[in-house]
């Protein structure tokens, strides 16, 4: 037990000095998008591989690509039904930061580290189904609602999937694994210390990214917008816990994979949907604030912290 909550100290003291060092200039506004590379196209990635090495074949699981899928879809209409008083600025916000999930910089270093090895499938699977959306499907939409015109350029939407380090680790492990094609044990054993540096560079990332200024004029719109995902990602993760008939690891997972912040994914496509980018990044920072205490919180229900 106190391994456990000097673990969940560490995570928090490590965004906060994230934060801390970038306001005191020994990083850049911007010197987070380095460790963003590292994060998703070598640190998560090998994460990603040794969770699913040693995970068998269950073709079952395939469920949860559509529960991420689904969330994302719930989550835009919820935003759609709840801006349409809004100008169109500000709707385009709500559809972009309502939906979408940060699961590999957020949700799972936490699932990774708290949370039995078996646990990270459900998480990747999720996120497999949030990419679908987030790379550019939810923003094409928000785009053909907002401008009233049809049709969605699938060609640019699969263009930046295959362009996803995250995505393609995603996919290329599912199916080794439903074909049952074993991973040497000399690779797992190589990849392992990236692997296990994946929390420690996320976390420092996300304290990078933070970004704490709140104007009077957007409060309201943010309130509004972290009221709706966070009461839609209480409603799911009791849904997935108490509902779903998977294994408890998996729905552990899923309960605190639901909770993440806002995708940076979602936040960087706002602006070109002709959103307030600074209302974006509001939302976006203030998501990843108030997801530490509710994942916290599950954990210690679930009796791990």
């Amino acid at each position: 037990m106190d391994n456990v909550l000097l673990k969940s100290a560490a995570f928090i003291f490590l965004i906060a000095l994230g934060y801390f060092l970038k306001c005191k200039g020994v990083f850049g506004k911007q010197d987070y998008k380095i460790l963003v590379r590292i994060v998703t196209c070598i640190t998560m990635p090998c994460a990603v591989l040794i969770s699913f090495a040693s995970y068998p074949a269950d073709f079952s699981l395939l469920m949860i690509v559509g529960l991420g899928l689904g969330m994302n879809c719930l989550m835009l209409l919820s935003g759609f039904l709840l801006s349409k008083k809004y100008p169109r600025r500000t709707r385009a916000v709500w559809l972009n930061c309502v939906p979408g999930y940060n699961i590999g910089a957020f949700a799972m270093p936490f699932v990774q580290s708290f949370l039995s090895p078996a646990s990270l499938v459900g998480t990747c699977l999720f996120d497999l189904g949030n990419a679908l959306m987030c790379n550019g499907t939810t923003f094409a939409l928000s785009k053909n609602i907002l401008d009233g015109t049809k049709g969605v350029n699938f060609k640019r939407i699969g263009q930046t999937l295959l362009h996803s380090v995250p995505f393609l680790a995603y996919v290329i492990f599912l199916l080794l694994t439903l074909l049952q094609i074993k991973i040497p044990e000399q690779v797992i054993t190589f990849v392992t210390p990236m692997a296990n540096a994946n929390a420690f560079l996320a976390m420092m990332m996300v304290g990078m990214m933070l970004d704490l200024r709140i104007e009077k004029a957007i409060f309201k719109e943010v309130i509004g917008m972290l009221a709706t995902r966070f009461i839609g990602a209480a409603l799911a993760s009791a849904a997935f816990f108490f509902l779903l008939p998977l294994s408890l690891p998996i729905r552990q997972a899923l309960a605190v994979t639901v909770f993440a912040p806002v995708s940076m994914v979602s936040t960087a496509f706002t602006p070109s949907a002709g959103g307030d980018p600074a209302v974006a990044a509001c939302v976006n920072s203030f998501s990843i604030i108030i997801c530490i205490p509710c994942i916290m919180t599950l954990l210690a229900v679930f009796g791990i912290l």
